[in-house]
C-alpha cells in the first residue's frame, strides 16, 4: 500500500491514478456486490479513499487533514450539509473517529482505490484525465506532472536552503549557549568542590575546638578533685580540733585545782594553735577557681575561629588571723588555775572562732583586679537591666558621645533602637528603627560613632550596611555596600573619623580595615586573615590616637595592632592571657587626648585595661560590683568613663 504523498520510484510526485484505480474499483464491486460501499468509504471533500476519518455531530465523515484544511475559527459549517458545529479547543482531532469506515479500511486495500475524473489540468487548462497532487490538491494532467513536480521541488530545495541557512545560525548560537553553560557547570563544580573542602576544613577545626575544650575540662576536674580531696582533710583536721577546743572548755569550766589533765590539754592547745596556723597558711594559699563557659555565636566567624571557651579565674580573699602563738607559751605553768583556765579558755575560744571562718570562707567574686599601681577606684553608677522598657536594655553593643549635645548614645542592639543619656546618667530619648512618619533608618543598631561635625554613624547590623545620619536623623549618604569586592565589606563591625574626616571600617568578616574619605569614596584596604603583624582574625574595633595612628582590636588574635592611616603596621599589644597586658577576645577602646591613655575593654577577662603613652600597662579600671562582658568604654571630659556591658545589659558610669 502505498502512503500519501510519497515519491515513485522514478522522483516522481505520487499522484492519484485514475486508470490504475479501476481494477481496485472493480474488486470492491465484485467482493461486496454493491455500487454504494465506495461512496461510504470516499471523502466528500478530496473524493478520495478515507484517511484518518472524522465524524462531525451531524455524522458526516471527513479525512482529518481535509477537515483541518477548511476549519479556520472555532465555529464551522459541514461541507454536506451545511450544518453549524463547534471546534473544541484541543482542535478537529477531538472529533469522534469511525471506528467502522478504519475497520473496513483496515480489512480491505483501497490505497489505489481513485474515481473516474474528467476535468481540465490546472497548469494547461486542457480538459483529460487528470490525478490529483498530494501535496497541493491541484488537479493535474499526465503531460503537466514533469513540469509541475519540477516546480514544487524547486520551491521545497529553496525553502530546505532558506531552513538549512537558519538552523546553521541557530546551531551556532546554541553552541555559544553550549559553551556557556558548560562553563557555568565547571564553575559551579569548582564552587562545589571548594564548599565541601571548606566545611570539611570547618568540621575539622570544630573537632580540634572540641578536642581543646574538653582537654581544659578535664585539666580542671582534675585539679578539683585534687584540691577537693585536700579541703576534705583540712576540713576533718579542723572539726577534731573544734571537737576538742569544745570538749577542753567545758573540762577546764568544771575544775578549781589545776592538775595533770589541765597541762595536757595545755600542750594539745598548743598544737592545735600550732596546726591552726599551718591551716591558715594552706588556706591562705590556696587559689578559689571559678569556671565559666560560654557559646557566643553572634561573634563566631566564618572560619569558626572560636567554639567557645573555657574561663577560669582565680581569686584570693585575704584572711588575717589574731591568734598568737607566742602569747600561750608566754603564760607561767606555775600561776593559779583559775588565771591559767581563763587564758587559755579565752586562747581556745579564738582558735574555735576562727577554725568556725576557715570551715566555711566567704571569698566573694567581685571580680577584683590587682596592678602594682593603683587602680582606677569610683562608685560607680549603674543604669538599666535586661528588659524592653526606656531604661532597660537586651546586648548593647555600642556608646558614643556628642561632645557638642553633651548626650550618650546607645545601641541597644536586639531591643533595634538607640537610646540617649545626659553625662549624669538622666535618660533622655529613644529613636526607634522607623520613625513617626514611617520611614525606616536602621535595622539592629550594632555599632555608632558621632564625628566632630556631629554627624551620626550606625551600622546597621542586619543590612550590613553604613549609614550617616544629620542630628535630627535625616540619611545623608550611604558609606561602602556589602560584597566580597574591593571597597566592599562583608562584616563592618565598628567605625572612626580622623581630623581629614576619612573614615575606617573594620570588617571583621573579611578580616581588613577599610578606608573612605567623607564622601564614602573608597581610598584602601588592609589586613587579610593571618596570625602575623598587618594580619587579623575578625578585628573588633578601631579609634583614632595622637599622631595620626589607628588602634584596632584584634579580636581572634587577643592582642592590640597600632597602624598610621595610610596601613602601615607599627606595633602589636598583647597575647592572649590573664596577665597585666594580656588579653581574651578584646573588644571596644577609647583614648584620651590629653594624658594620652588607652582605655580596653578585655572583654574575656571581664576588666578594662589603662595603658600610657608608650602602651605600657598603668593600671585597671576597678569596679565594685565587677563587669560581667565589657563591650564598648567612652571617656567623657570630666574623667569619668561610660562602659556597656552586653551580658549584664546594663551601663556602669565610673
Amino acid at each position: 500500500m502505498t502512503p500519501a504523498g510519497a515519491l515513485d520510484s522514478t522522483g516522481d510526485c505520487v499522484m492519484s491514478d485514475v486508470h490504475n484505480s479501476s481494477s481496485s474499483i472493480n474488486t470492491v464491486r465484485s467482493n461486496y456486490g454493491s455500487k454504494n460501499i465506495l461512496q461510504l468509504i470516499t471523502c466528500p471533500i478530496c473524493l478520495e479513499v478515507f484517511r484518518e476519518p472524522i465524524q462531525l455531530p451531524c455524522q458526516h465523515n471527513f479525512c482529518k487533514s481535509c477537515l483541518e484544511r477548511i476549519t479556520v475559527d472555532r465555529w464551522s459549517r459541514c461541507p454536506v450539509c451545511r450544518g453549524c458545529y463547534r471546534v473544541p479547543f484541543a482542535g478537529v482531532a477531538s472529533f469522534e473517529v469511525n471506528r467502522t469506515i478504519i475497520n473496513l479500511l483496515e480489512n480491505h486495500s483501497y490505497a489505489e482505490s481513485r474515481p473516474m475524473l474528467q476535468a481540465k489540468c490546472a497548469l494547461c487548462k486542457l480538459e483529460d484525465t487528470i490525478t490529483i497532487c498530494e501535496h497541493c490538491r491541484e488537479a493535474i494532467c499526465c503531460k503537466c506532472r514533469r513540469e509541475h513536480y519540477d516546480e514544487f521541488r524547486k520551491y521545497i530545495c529553496l525553502k530546505l536552503n532558506e531552513t538549512q541557512q537558519q538552523a546553521e545560525k541557530l546551531i551556532a548560537k546554541e553552541v555559544e549557549h553550549i559553551n556557556k553553560h558548560e562553563e557555568n557547570v565547571h564553575h559551579s563544580n569548582d564552587i562545589s568542590n571548594t564548599i565541601r573542602h571548606k566545611v570539611t576544613e570547618l568540621i575539622d577545626k570544630i573537632k580540634q575546638e572540641e578536642k581543646k575544650l574538653l582537654l581544659s575540662l578535664q585539666e580542671f576536674n582534675h585539679a578539683e578533685e585534687k584540691l577537693l580531696k585536700e579541703n576534705n582533710s583540712r576540713f576533718q583536721d579542723l572539726t577534731n580540733i573544734k571537737t576538742f577546743c569544745c570538749n577542753s572548755q567545758e573540762k577546764l569550766n568544771s575544775k578549781v585545782e589545776t592538775d595533770q589533765e589541765a597541762i595536757e590539754i595545755r600542750q594539745k592547745c598548743e598544737d592545735c594553735v600550732i596546726n591552726i596556723d599551718n591551716l591558715q597558711n594552706q588556706i591562705l594559699a590556696v587559689k578559689v577557681p571559678r569556671h565559666r563557659i560560654s557559646f557566643f555565636n553572634q561573634d563566631i566567624s566564618f572560619d569558626a575561629i572560636s567554639l567557645g571557651f573555657v574561663e577560669i579565674a582565680t581569686e584570693l580573699e585575704p584572711i588575717e588571723s589574731s591568734i598568737q602563738l607566742s602569747s600561750l607559751k608566754t603564760c607561767p605553768i606555775d600561776k593559779n588555775v583559775q588565771h591559767c583556765s581563763k587564758n587559755l579558755i579565752h586562747c581556745l575560744t579564738s582558735t574555735l572562732q576562727h577554725q568556725r571562718e576557715f570551715s566555711s570562707p566567704s571569698i566573694t567574686g567581685d571580680n577584683r583586679c590587682y596592678s602594682s599601681s593603683k587602680n582606677h577606684k569610683r562608685t560607680p553608677r549603674i543604669i538599666g537591666k535586661r528588659g524592653t522598657n526606656d531604661t532597660e536594655f537586651n546586648h548593647p553593643s555600642s556608646l558614643a558621645y556628642s561632645k557638642r549635645d553633651k548626650v550618650i548614645y546607645v545601641c541597644d542592639t536586639y531591643n533595634n533602637r538607640l537610646v540617649t543619656y545626659g553625662i549624669d546618667g538622666t535618660f533622655h530619648q529613644v529613636y526607634k528603627a522607623t520613625s513617626e512618619t514611617g520611614e525606616k533608618r536602621f535595622h539592629h543598631p550594632y555599632a555608632i560613632h558621632i564625628d566632630s561635625n556631629n554627624r551620626l554613624y550606625i551600622i546597621d547590623q542586619s543590612e550590613r550596611r553604613i549609614k550617616v545620619f544629620n542630628r535630627d536623623f535625616k540619611l545623608i549618604r550611604v558609606i561602602g555596600q556589602y560584597g566580597h569586592g574591593v571597597g566592599q565589606y562583608l562584616t563592618p563591625c565598628d567605625l572612626c573619623t580622623n581630623e581629614q574626616k576619612n573614615i575606617f571600617v573594620c570588617d571583621a568578616g573579611g578580616h581588613r580595615i577599610l578606608k573612605y574619605n567623607e564622601q564614602g569614596e573608597f581610598l584602601l584596604s588592609w589586613g587579610e586573615l593571618g596570625t602575623n603583624n598587618g594580619q587579623f582574625k575578625c578585628p573588633a574595633c578601631v579609634c583614632i590616637l595622637n599622631g595620626d595612628r589607628l588602634a584596632v582590636t584584634d579580636w581572634g588574635n587577643d592582642r592590640i595592632q597600632i597602624f598610621n592611616t595610610d596601613g602601615d603596621h607599627l606595633l602589636s599589644i598583647g597575647y592572649r592571657g590573664k596577665l597585666l597586658a594580656e588579653f581574651s577576645r578584646p573588644l571596644g577602646l577609647t583614648y584620651d587626648e590629653t594624658t594620652e591613655r588607652l582605655f580596653v575593654c578585655d572583654e574575656g577577662n571581664d576588666r578594662v585595661m589603662i595603658f600610657n603613652h608608650d602602651f605600657s600597662i598603668i593600671e585597671l579600671v576597678n569596679s565594685k560590683i565587677g563587669f560581667n562582658g565589657p563591650y564598648d568604654i567612652v571617656l567623657l571630659k570630666d574623667g569619668r568613663i561610660i562602659i556597656c556591658e552586653h551580658r549584664a545589659h546594663r551601663l556602669q558610669i565610673i
